[in-house]
């Protein structure tokens, strides 16, 4: 079990769903990942803690009051070191501060909410007591992240800028793809959107690993889920991009049908 016990840095390493069904999200994904949930406290807007194995794999939480309009989503938040230092290197390549950086109690660490120059939402996570997913790779835990762009070799520079990355196009993908890498293996991955994408908005998409494709669908349509596409195959599994009853889209992927 990819056990994740250090304090990641200018990498994703964290998943969280703001979602219009708090309660039918939880069903949802407690069995499509075999989640079980902490306390969701008021004073945190519900924000819920979800487990892997009894160890943290993400998030969930209901809209925040006045967002009720807003569609559901997944957000990807990249682990850094200092949230104002990031914001000013986002904002000085084009992109935009979109939640300025505020403190969780009582010490968990302070969380921004940024627009890349493409049009896609991320997260920065500033580390205190809480460094993020503590479970990568296993069923229902973060194994991979990608943004979904129409310029995807301006938003791989941007990226490899913010974060001090080393951007690389992968020569024999069927789409242009970039790695964004701190060493070995990538940390995440930048796509080319086109025409196939039109009347969908750039985007960051979460992937999650699970035992078995088959087992997910069945879960996920009996719940009112919805399959996108797939499943697309790749060096790592096959992967299905799919949609919770409540609008959010997100994918798994796994090398068992």
């Amino acid at each position: 079990m990819p056990i994740v016990t250090e304090r990641l840095i200018n990498r994703p390493v964290w998943f969280d769903l703001s979602t219009s069904d708090f309660a039918a999200a939880k069903a949802l994904y407690a069995e499509l990942f075999g989640w079980t949930f902490g306390d969701s406290p008021a004073e945190l807007g519900f924000y819920t803690m979800a487990f892997a194995n009894g160890i943290p794999a993400a998030a969930v939480a209901p809209k925040m009051p006045g967002q009720e309009a807003a569609s559901a989503t997944w957000t990807v938040y990249f682990g850094v070191t200092d949230a104002d230092a990031t914001l000013a290197r986002i904002t000085a390549h084009g992109g935009t501060v979109m939640v300025p950086p505020m403190a969780i109690p009582p010490d968990l660490g302070r969380m921004a909410v940024a627009i890349d120059p493409g049009g896609a939402v991320f997260g920065l996570w500033e580390h205190g007591s809480f460094h993020g997913a503590g479970i990568e790779g296993e069923h229902g835990a973060m194994c991979w992240t990608e943004v979904a762009c129409r310029n995807a070799a301006a938003n791989a520079e941007f990226y490899a800028a913010v974060f001090g990355l080393r951007a690389e196009r992968l020569p024999t993908a069927a789409v242009e793809y970039y790695m964004l890498h701190d060493g070995e293996p990538a940390v995440a991955g930048v796509m080319q959107m086109d025409a196939a994408w039109e009347g969908i908005p750039p985007h960051w998409m979460p992937y999650f690993a699970v035992d078995s494709l088959g087992a997910a669908n069945a879960t996920l349509t009996k719940h009112g889920g919805k399959i996108l596409n797939g499943p697309i195959p790749s060096p790592y599994g096959k992967i299905m991009v799919v949609q919770d009853p409540q609008g959010a889209v997100f994918s798994y992927m796994s090398g068992n049908d």
